[in-house]
C-alpha cells in the first residue's frame, strides 16, 4: 500500500531527531508469531550484531516497530543498541515512511514479508535478519530465497555491503497488468 512518493515526501520527517553528520541504518522490527521465536536472547544477538555494524561503520540506527513489535522488544533494543540511536516506540507511519527514506541498508526481521517488499520499493540494500523458527516456515523459505535470487536481500551478518536491484513497485505493476486486460 506504500508508494515511492510517500516516502520521499516524507523524508524530512525524522531529520531534526537524527544526527545529520552520520549515515542510517533502519531497522524494522517484526514481532511474535506462530513460525518464528522472539525469545530476548534470539532478540539480543541481532541487536549486538547490529550495535557492531553501527560501530565499525559510524551508522546511526532508526528502529522502527511494527504493529505486533511488544513494548519489551522495544524496551530491549534501546537498551541493547544504545539511546544515541533513534528508537521510535510506538507506530507512526510517517516515520517509518521516513525511516525507508533516508536509510543507506535495511534490516527487516524474517517474519515480515510484507515489510521485506515494502523495503524492496526503495531499491536499497536490505538484510534479513534471522530468528530460530518454531515450526515449518516454507512459505516464508520461499520468499526469501526468491528474493536473496533476485538480489534484493541478502542475509543479515556483521559486514555490510553496497549491491543494486530493480526496486519493486508491485502496486504500479499489477495496476498495469490490470489496466491492460480491462482495456
Amino acid at each position: 500500500y506504500l508508494t515511492l512518493k510517500e516516502i520521499k515526501n516524507n523524508h524530512n520527517y525524522l531529520i531534526d531527531k537524527i544526527d545529520k553528520d552520520k549515515e542510517y541504518l533502519l531497522l524494522i522490527l517484526g514481532g511474535p508469531n506462530k513460525y518464528y521465536d522472539y525469545k530476548d536472547q534470539n532478540l539480543i544477538n541481532i541487536f549486538n550484531k547490529i550495535k557492531i555494524i553501527l560501530k565499525v561503520n559510524s551508522l546511526q540506527a532508526i528502529i522502527i516497530p511494527s504493529m505486533r513489535t511488544p513494548k519489551k522488544t522495544i524496551d530491549l533494543a534501546i537498551e541493547k543498541i544504545g539511546k544515541e540511536n533513534l528508537i521510535i516506540r510506538s507506530i507512526d507511519k510517517k516515520a517509518y515512511l521516513s525511516g525507508l527514506s533516508l536509510a543507506k541498508y535495511i534490516i527487516v526481521t524474517c517474519d515480515s514479508t510484507s515489510m521485506i517488499s515494502e523495503a524492496a520499493m526503495t531499491g536499497k540494500p536490505i538484510y534479513v535478519a534471522d530468528l530460530p523458527p518454531k515450526r515449518q516456515d516454507k512459505r516464508f523459505k520461499k520468499f526469501r530465497e526468491l528474493f536473496n535470487k533476485l538480489n534484493i536481500t541478502k542475509d543479515l551478518n556483521e559486514k555490510l555491503e553496497i549491491w543494486n536491484y530493480k526496486s519493486l513497485n508491485e502496486t504500479i505493476r499489477i495496476a498495469e497488468i490490470i489496466k491492460k486486460k480491462i482495456l
